[in-house]
């Protein structure tokens, strides 16, 4: 279910059944002359929209987060890429999350995907959950973490807002290749949005190439699929397990 989409009543139903809330965040930046600027929200966005028709009890999910800082890595403005401010962002995702806590919902996922799990995007978004934490036991009052947890507001306080990637929930050993353009991004958005791949724009820029678009001529729709499936999988069951 999408969180705009909701009347009042069901989403006052939503919230009594502690249904997780998710949301997407990423980029918009160049990614080669085959893919388009905004593949890094894509590809989250593509994983969400997965996850959303298969949870048994539901999950609801949130307007997205597409700008983040790109720091101009990979192309200028001309090329597309748009690098936000992290201050925005923060001052942005904060008050999203201030708001949804104060809603009802308990349980907060953000699936972001841009520069990693330790990048500009994931450090700022956690910062901004970091305080809507804060703030919140803040009102509890002090020695909160002497009661009963169960008398508490929200018991599991420390995975109120959740800043995860494609595959922080997955079972496979290591971690789902990615890299910038090349091969890891291209076969994932051939799988979640194959329309928007041109591959032969890809053979035009052959002898301009940076080296992190080598590899990219590699990418195939299966191993894509597998991926991103791999990656779907894990969210279900982390969503699944706690409703």
């Amino acid at each position: 279910m999408y969180l705009i989409k909701l009347r009042p009543d069901q989403l006052v139903k939503a919230v009594s059944e502690n249904t997780p809330v998710i949301i997407s965040a990423g980029s918009i930046e160049y990614h080669g002359p085959h893919l388009p600027i905004g593949t890094d929200f894509l590809i989250a966005d593509s994983i969400i929209e997965a996850v959303e028709k298969r949870i048994p009890n539901g999950c609801v999910v949130a307007p997205p987060l597409p700008f983040s800082s790109t720091m101009n890595w990979a192309g200028s403005s001309a090329d597309g890429d748009i690098d936000f401010s992290p201050e925005a962002l923060y001052i942005y995702a904060r008050e999203i999350f201030a708001q949804l806590v104060s809603v009802g919902f308990k349980r907060i996922y953000v699936l972001q995907h841009h520069q990693g799990p330790e990048g500009v995007p994931s450090l700022t978004l956690r910062k901004a959950a970091a305080e809507v934490l804060r703030n919140t036991t803040k009102a509890w009052g002090h020695s909160w973490g002497r009661k009963d947890p169960d008398d508490l507001p929200n018991p599991d306080i420390f995975a109120l807002i959740r800043i995860a990637y494609l595959d922080t929930f997955s079972d496979f050993p290591g971690q789902v290749p990615v890299g910038h353009g090349g091969k890891g991004e291209t076969q994932l958005i051939m799988a979640g949005y194959p329309e928007t791949v041109d591959m032969n724009m890809l053979a035009a820029w052959e002898s301009k190439l940076p080296e992190w678009l080598l590899d990219a001529d590699q990418a195939t729709y299966e191993e894509g699929k597998r991926w991103l499936d791999l990656c779907i999988n894990g969210w279900v069951k982390e969503l699944s397990d706690k409703t």
